[in-house]
C-alpha cells in the first residue's frame, strides 16, 4: 500500500500529537508532585514525560522515512482536555489514558499497520503499548497510595533508599526527614513494590 493514503500515516501522525501532549501533561504534573515536597515522584513523572517525548520521535522518524510524497502538513483532529491538575487526581487521570493507549489505542494503530504492509511500524507501535502498560501500573499505584497516604508505608517491611544522600533503612514506612542529610520523606526512592501493582 502507498504509505501518502494509508490509514497508517494517519495514525502516525494521531499518535505523535498525543504522545507529545502525554509528555507535556506528564512534566506539568511533575512541576506539581515538585511543588507538594515529593521530589521523588516528581523525577519518575519527568522520566515518563521523557520517555512519552522518546516515543514521539521514533513516529516522527518514521514518518519521514516513509512519507515518500514529502508532505509537510497532516492535518489531524483532536481534542486536549484543559483542567486544573492536582497530584491527587491527575496520578488517577494520567493512568487511564495510559491504560486506554496499551490496550487499545496503539494495539489498533499496530493492527492497521501490519493489515496495510507495514510490519516495521506495527512492532513500533507494539512497542510503545507495551511501555503505556507499564505507565499504567505505576501511575495506577501511585494514585492508590498516593490517595490513601500509604506512599511512605508499607503493610511489610520494604528498603527505603534517600535520592540525596543513599542513606537507607529496611522498616515498614520510611522517615519524616532523612536521619543522615535531613532532606524530607519526598526525597526517598520509591520501592518497586510502591510503584506496580501486583
Amino acid at each position: 500500500m502507498d504509505f501518502g493514503s494509508s490509514q497508517t500515516r494517519q495514525n502516525i501522525a494521531r499518535a505523535f500529537a498525543g504522545l507529545c501532549q502525554d509528555g507535556a501533561r506528564l512534566q506539568f504534573m511533575s512541576k506539581d508532585a515538585l511543588s507538594d515536597q515529593m521530589h521523588y515522584l516528581a523525577k519518575l513523572l519527568e522520566e515518563m514525560g521523557k520517555h512519552k517525548i522518546g516515543q514521539a520521535q521514533r513516529l516522527y522518524d518514521l514518518m519521514l522515512e516513509n512519507n515518500l510524497q514529502k508532505k509537510d502538513n497532516v492535518v489531524i483532529e483532536a481534542g486536549y482536555p484543559f483542567e486544573k491538575n492536582e497530584i491527587k487526581t491527575s496520578l488517577n487521570r494520567a493512568a487511564v489514558i495510559e491504560e486506554f493507549e496499551g490496550t487499545n489505542l496503539f494495539v489498533q494503530f499496530a493492527v492497521v499497520a501490519k493489515d496495510e504492509g507495514f510490519s516495521k511500524i506495527s512492532s513500533v507501535f507494539e512497542l510503545i503499548a507495551k511501555v503505556s502498560l507499564k505507565h499504567y501500573k505505576i501511575l495506577k499505584t501511585l494514585a492508590q497510595n498516593y490517595n490513601n497516604r500509604f506512599l511512605y508505608k508499607n503493610s511489610t517491611p520494604l528498603a527505603w533508599v534517600c535520592s540525596n544522600c543513599g542513606n537507607f533503612v529496611t522498616d515498614k514506612q520510611s522517615w519524616k526527614n532523612c536521619p543522615l542529610c535531613q532532606k524530607a520523606k519526598g526525597y526517598v526512592i520509591l520501592p518497586e513494590d510502591k510503584l506496580i501493582s501486583r
